[in-house]
């Protein structure tokens, strides 16, 4: 039998730069570069909060979700997830405070030497994992679920095929939402399953706190509803109304949550429950596309639309300042999660302003990056040329030009 001592002192190895590396705070993705001087102004004077035009859209448009039987519901990150936090230091982990609330939480969003930590066990015992069982009722009023509603407003130039260029003044609605854990998708890879039962990890319980969900309606100058921008595990997929999706005659579309990873989709009208292969960063593309060239270590997330034994909640919409700390906060906002030095994506996130690499954050850029549809030839083939996996690169500028050319031409011929 070979001797396992060299696999022993790579991990002991690993794990004496996993201490090394935190000794002065640790690293998140509000450190990729770019956010600083994209965000530098963002709260130097107080932006105005949410104008009474701004809350009546949210309303009107606000979507419809659907619950997977056994999903959780989303949650007032205030209500719901802070009173179960106490902050500590890292990598100490000593705790700094108990009563953990919005004014500590300004005072420390930037400080990468302290964290929220997460009590889920006293969470679930409390009651407050509120999940959907198939044929029970909906939580109870005072448990009623959340959603963060925020406006964009942006000029967004596309280009049209011929060398020119068009200039949109779009508005985007954002809907976020939170739940108290994120878990991995419901389906994984042999691989996956493998390294899951090896090294220990929940899959239920990926990490605390998922703030990134989030669905964008995007306006056109008549405040029509035109498309959906879908976040899902760390890129977006664009999808236009009367093409790709539908809408109802109210304007209030309908998106179906996964199971255990919370992701967004567009609703299914199926019967049956719906596959979605899923990616954690855009380098696989051409896999979600095409579902060809995947990563060994995979997953699929899956969906129960309202005909296959969905739920639609009720839930409110709630609007706070852009300068708020779950939308700014730096530090992060569940506990850091390495294992062995190795970054496992088990991090809690900062604010949920860090959704996007900073050359996609203008949301007319990310619209434009992510109109990209499974099984287009020219779509797959175009992404294909434009990564390198290798060497960790993507021409974003590509494939921005790329989908921002084709949404046009949809458009057009949508509305003609």
């Amino acid at each position: 039998m070979r001797s396992r001592r060299p696999y022993l002192i790579f991990l002991f190895t690993l794990s004496i730069l996993s201490n090394l590396d935190c000794a002065g705070g640790y690293h998140t993705f509000a450190d990729h570069p770019g956010f600083e001087e994209y965000y530098q102004d963002r709260c130097r004077s107080r932006p105005p909060d949410q104008s009474d035009k701004d809350l009546e859209l949210l309303e009107k448009y606000r979507p419809r979700f659907i619950l997977p039987p056994g999903g959780a519901y989303p949650i007032d990150f205030y209500r719901d997830y802070l009173p179960y936090t106490v902050m500590r230091s890292w990598p100490g982990k000593k705790v700094i405070a108990t009563d953990v609330n919005r004014g500590l939480l300004l005072k420390h969003r930037s400080n990468r030497e302290a964290y929220l930590d997460f009590d889920a066990e006293r969470y679930r015992s409390e009651g407050m994992a509120l999940k959907w069982a198939e044929g029970s009722p909906p939580p109870p009023p005072a448990r009623k679920p959340a959603a963060y509603g925020r406006v964009y407003r942006e000029v967004v130039t596309f280009p049209d095929g011929s060398g020119s260029t068009e200039e949109h003044s779009l508005t985007f609605l954002k809907y976020n939402l939170l739940f108290a854990t994120s878990g991995l998708p419901a389906e994984l890879s042999v691989w996956s399953r493998f390294l899951l039962v090896l090294t220990g990890l929940d899959r239920a319980d990926w990490h605390a706190l998922d703030n990134f969900v989030a669905v964008h309606i995007v306006l056109d100058e008549e405040e029509v509803p035109i498309a959906a921008v879908l976040a899902q595990h760390n890129h977006h997929r664009t999808y236009l109304f009367g093409r790709d999706i539908l809408i109802p005659a109210d304007g209030r579309a309908a998106f179906d949550i996964a199971l255990r990873s919370n992701e967004i989709y567009p609703a299914s009208d199926s019967p049956e429950p719906v596959h979605h292969r899923t990616i954690r960063w855009s380098l696989y593309l051409d896999y979600l596309l095409s579902g060809e060239n995947g990563p060994i270590f995979k997953g699929t997330d899956v969906t129960r639309g309202r005909n296959a034994g969905g739920l639609e909640f009720d839930y409110d919409l709630l609007t706070i300042s852009p300068c708020d700390p779950l939308y700014t906060s730096e530090m992060l906002l569940g506990p850091p999660r390495p294992f062995l030095g190795i970054y496992l994506g088990r991090d809690g996130p900062p604010g949920s302003d860090y959704y996007n690499v900073p050359e996609l954050l203008p949301m007319g850029n990310t619209l434009k990056f992510a109109y990209l549809k499974d099984g287009d030839p020219e779509d797959i083939a175009l992404v294909r040329t434009s990564i390198d996996r290798s060497a960790r690169t993507l021409d974003l500028e590509r494939i921005m030009e790329h989908g921002g050319r084709r949404f046009l031409e949809d458009w057009k011929e949508n509305v003609d």
